[in-house]
């Protein structure tokens, strides 16, 4: 189900400020759109936080350290998923959002802009779908009060069709591959 307020992108270089959701299938496509996100945002001068997992995340610093000058990878945080979203032992909003505002105040104090790409996963918690729909509704705020670019992307296969349309009504753009 498509939620007619949020608009379809293909190309993530179009869009300056927004809270993107990406469901994705393909890995090397994922890791791609990950690159290209952080080549563009380092072309326009910004800040870049990736929020991934430990299995993805050495792929994508390797792919970034063929492309990147030293001076531009210092742009580059790249911070482990399960550290951020579970930063009090378990699936909490409350610790995403005292862990984000600190990691943007400290890029934003230095006149930058900052763009985040979050790869959402859980445990499999029984109450993960209303939990992430909480972190989700924070999130808009977050975004809009920083102008931010963030993205939120979820493995297709880890949510149902139902928890796809909450976070739909939660984001402004849908990037499609």
């Amino acid at each position: 189900m498509k939620n007619a307020l949020v608009r379809e992108v293909k190309d993530l270089k179009a869009v300056k400020k927004g809270h993107i959701l990406y469901f994705f299938e393909n890995e090397d496509l994922y890791i791609a759109h990950i690159v290209d996100f952080v080549i563009s945002g380092i072309q326009q001068n910004q800040y870049v936080i990736i929020i991934e997992n430990d299995r993805i995340a050495p792929i994508i610093k390797r792919k970034l350290a063929s492309l990147l000058t030293i001076e531009q990878s210092l742009k580059v945080i790249v911070v482990n998923n399960f550290d951020f979203y579970y930063a009090k032992g378990d699936f909490a909003s409350n610790s995403i959002f005292e862990y984000l505002p600190d990691m943007i105040e400290g890029y934003s104090a230095k006149g930058a802009d900052v763009r985040s790409w979050a790869h959402v996963e859980w445990r499999d918690e029984e109450e993960a779908s209303s939990k992430l729909t909480a972190a989700e509704s924070e999130a808009v705020g977050i975004v809009e009060e920083n102008n931010l670019l963030s993205v939120c992307a979820y493995n297709s296969e880890r949510v149902t069709s139902e928890f796809k349309a909450r976070l739909l009504g939660l984001h402004n753009y849908l990037l499609k591959n």
